[in-house]
């Protein structure tokens, strides 16, 4: 499964994770100026917006795991810089 993601822009990759109770729209206010120098893909957490749940716990590992699937299955190989709002960032961190 490859998450719902909202993308623009290019260069290197610039993931955006929301916080608990939105979804990708919620970084639309600072995508385009993020975009004049990056690629900059703005990711729906499993079981948010239009991600489905994923099938497993979702634990941090999970979701990272996910998350690098994701990643792949978009031809995403190179390193990515990832910027997280609350439960985006407690993901990466958790």
């Amino acid at each position: 499964m490859i998450w719902h993601h909202i993308e623009k822009g290019q260069g290197r990759p610039l993931v955006l994770l929301h916080g608990i109770g939105m979804n990708s729209e919620a970084w639309m206010p600072v995508m385009d100026r993020l975009a004049v120098q990056r690629r900059v893909i703005a990711f729906d957490i499993p079981g948010f917006g239009k991600t489905p749940g994923l099938e497993e716990e979702p634990n941090s590992q999970a979701m990272v795991n996910s998350l690098a699937t994701s990643l792949k299955k978009m031809g995403i190989n190179e390193p990515v810089d990832i910027v997280g709002n609350s439960l985006g960032g407690r993901i990466m961190f958790g």
